[in-house]
């Protein structure tokens, strides 16, 4: 029994895309209730679990596995582990990757709600451009640290963790 319990606590080890999922399925939901007990003063034992839970299961298994393969395509256009090269990847990012995810948030998290079709779109054209705006300044910032400190297996990691603090300005 020790056996497979040792195999199933090294497949975050040995797979980066198992280890973000892990890391989103920790972080994301410990935002929620955070952010509720910043806003609104919550306690645990009152926190909305249904909405942690949800961010729970949006980070783990749609953003996670979205990132890790954005991260798996891009690195293939930057080789170097440069500053040059990391400020220039998160620039990229910023332009290309961010906006998507962000839509891609508001629509995923508002569907898990069970909002309509119109209002998921709705939640996107309300949120998206102070969301970005804000997110324009921390994002490359903390993306520039990823790429150029931050070991490629741990990427997806650090992005989670550096979540926990984008997820305020993401649920504006």
């Amino acid at each position: 029994m020790s056996g497979i319990i040792t195999k199933v606590f090294r497949l975050p080890v040995q797979f980066p895309l198992i280890r973000g999922m892990v890391s989103y399925a920790i972080i994301w939901p410990t935002c929620s209730v955070v952010q509720e007990y910043l806003e609104h003063g919550t306690t645990l034992e009152n926190a909305d679990r249904s909405r942690a839970a949800r961010y729970g299961i949006f980070g783990t298994f749609f953003m996670a596995p979205v990132f890790y393969n954005w991260m798996k395509y891009t690195s293939r256009f930057f080789k170097s582990k440069t500053l040059s090269t990391a400020i220039t990847r998160a620039v990229i990012e910023q332009v290309s990757y961010s906006p998507l995810a962000m839509a891609y948030f508001f629509f995923g998290m508002s569907a898990l709600e069970g909002k309509s079709f119109n209002d998921c779109v709705d939640e996107v054209r309300e949120k998206f451009w102070p969301t970005y705006k804000i997110g324009a300044i921390f994002w490359p910032t903390a993306q520039t640290v990823n790429f150029y400190f931050v070991s490629e297996k741990n990427r997806i990691v650090f992005v989670s963790a550096a979540s926990f603090f984008g997820l305020f300005t993401w649920h504006m």
